[in-house]
């Protein structure tokens, strides 16, 4: 037991030189990692999905990102818990160059007097209160580019 004993009081002293040289170590690390990428970046030509659902969605970002579906799909989660708390707690949150999503608070209505359209008797419709409710707003670019995308008949 003693051998090992004094193999972990060698680890520390082992523990600071190296962490000296660690930093030389990571340069040459960060370059090697660099044509990794590079490689990584071929395959991101990857069929856009038929259908457009969550898993869908996850599995495409999977292939891109040479990570598993289930990664791909806690990417995919994480961007939405992200976006939702944003908007719960009151804020605009930009959906890349689509729109932001929010919420918008509709206003309270008095009570007032209307008319059946069959019958022409007058009804009293109910006051409501203000409501808050989500609301998307599209960009302008995004709206242009909708003119002219193609759609299914």
């Amino acid at each position: 037991m003693a051998p090992t004993t004094k193999k972990t009081e060698k680890k520390p002293a082992a523990k600071k030189p190296a962490a000296a040289k660690k930093p030389v170590a990571k340069k040459p690390a960060a370059k090697k990692a660099a044509p990794a990428k590079a490689e990584k970046a071929a395959p991101k030509k990857v069929a856009m999905p038929d259908k457009y659902t969550v898993n869908t969605m996850a599995a495409w970002v999977a292939e891109t990102r040479g990570v598993s579906r289930k990664e791909g799909r806690e990417i995919i989660d994480a961007v939405f818990e992200l976006v939702e708390a944003g908007v719960m707690s009151g804020n605009r949150v930009p959906m890349g160059t689509m729109g932001k999503v929010m919420v918008k608070v509709k206003p309270a209505t008095k009570a007032r007097m209307g008319r059946n359209p069959l019958t022409g008797e007058s009804i009293k419709i109910a006051a409501k209160k203000a409501t808050k409710v989500p609301r998307f707003t599209f960009s302008k670019a995004f709206k242009e580019a909708v003119l002219k995308a193609k759609t299914k008949d």
